[in-house]
């Protein structure tokens, strides 16, 4: 059995993308679903109608209490199992199956997957839904390749460490740290080079992007506001394509990488 737990809110414009490319690597889903009021739901149930879609029991993104949310979730599942945003798109040069194999004779119940952050280097083509969003926009920064920490401060908000990696596991629960990029079990600082999430946090760079981006900051628990956590959530829109732009400049063409291509080419199939 494979698994992906996904929360979202308000997600209409990433949705079709993301489930029609997930629907084609996991047995099943779990959709979190923290009281969109667009037609989030409605698309979930129109592409997904086998996979469970839940309400959150959570008005706001408490860091805490969404990820033990969604451990509770991960403990009702038995198998391999990652947690995932919307704008988080899993790609593995090898089937996953053969992955998961190799990780079990190397006596490991999981793995990270390396963080890309995707980058639109041409705005001005939009992409569409009837292919596969990683073979429409390629472009972007590897985050675990990054390792300079002024480059990292030069690029600006990136973090001075790489922070967008998963964890692809076969434990009851991921054990995770705030966020989920990290665990307190082992193997989630153990990377594959075959597996990688691409993060679609700059593309596509639309007005559609930047609106879905703003969102979320009115979501955020008050406390972890006051501890910092979340901080990039609440950039206005100037401020947004200003992070887009210096990004862009650096980014580059992830297919020109044999693992990332072979991911992504295995993986876009829909």
């Amino acid at each position: 059995m494979r698994t992906v737990i996904c929360h979202f809110y308000n997600e209409e414009y990433m949705l079709p993308w993301w489930l029609k490319h997930h629907l084609n690597l996991f047995d099943y889903g779990i959709l979190i679903d923290h009281g969109s009021t667009d037609r989030s739901a409605d698309i979930c149930r129109e592409l997904a109608p086998q996979w469970r879609l839940v309400r959150s029991r959570l008005t706001h993104f408490d860091a805490y209490l969404t990820d033990l949310e969604v451990m509770n979730y991960e403990q009702e599942m038995v198998g391999w199992k990652i947690a995932l945003c919307v704008t988080e798109f899993l790609v593995c040069s090898v089937p996953l199956k053969n992955l998961e194999y190799n990780l079990k004779q190397m006596g490991r119940s999981g793995c990270a997957a390396s963080g890309m952050l995707v980058i639109d280097e041409n705005p001005g083509v939009i992409p569409t839904y009837d292919k596969p969003l990683p073979l429409q926009k390629y472009y972007g920064i590897d985050d675990n390749a990054l390792t300079d920490q002024k480059e990292r401060i030069a690029i600006g908000n990136i973090g001075l460490q790489p922070t967008r990696n998963r964890f692809y596991h076969c434990n009851p629960v991921g054990m995770y740290f705030p966020g989920r990029h990290s665990s307190h079990l082992p193997d989630a600082s153990f990377r594959l080079l075959n597996l990688k999430i691409l993060v679609y946090h700059y593309a596509p760079w639309s007005q559609q992007t930047i609106e879905r981006k703003m969102q979320i900051g009115k979501k955020l628990d008050p406390k972890d506001v006051e501890r910092g956590w979340g901080a990039h959530h609440l950039r206005n829109a100037e401020t947004l394509q200003g992070d887009y732009l210096r990004k862009k400049v650096v980014s580059q063409n992830f297919m020109e990488d044999d693992h990332t291509r072979d991911a992504i080419n295995l993986s876009c199939r829909y």
